[in-house]
């Protein structure tokens, strides 16, 4: 019993040690104070093969396994964000045990204003710019 267990553990990183990670985020998502903004991260491995171990890490969250080993989808939604919300939020990939094939990417900043901001740049982006010409 002890070897079948030791046999499942080498096949199942087996796949993790050939291959490469590759972890991407979008560099920068804005939203309004009290909004919910979902944070993209995703990754791509160097080989068809699924890995079967493995798990991710967002700064206040916690795994979703299915979308994690599925999707290789590891986003999440922060709901009512505050203006303490504003910073960078990291994404880390972790596959295997011993944490044998790991990526990260620079991250994602979250820029969260308040609403008042947010509607005096809404005004500003449909006023037309003044031009002027000189004779």
């Amino acid at each position: 019993m002890r070897n079948l267990a030791l046999l499942l553990l080498l096949g199942a990183l087996r796949g993790c040690l050939l291959q490469n990670i590759r972890v991407s985020q979008i560099p920068a998502v804005s939203a309004t104070e009290g909004s919910t903004v979902t944070l993209q991260c995703h990754y791509t491995l160097s080989s068809t093969e699924n890995g079967t171990l493995g798990w991710y890490r967002w700064y206040r969250q916690s795994p979703v396994q299915n979308e994690f080993i599925n999707n290789r989808s590891v986003s999440i939604q922060l709901h009512r964000v505050q203006i303490s919300d504003t910073g960078m939020y990291i994404c880390e990939v972790t596959l295997g045990l011993n944490k044998t094939l790991q990526g990260h990417w620079n991250g994602t900043f979250l820029n969260v204003v308040g609403e008042i901001l947010n509607d005096i740049m809404k005004l500003l982006e449909g006023i037309p710019r003044i031009w002027h010409n000189w004779l």
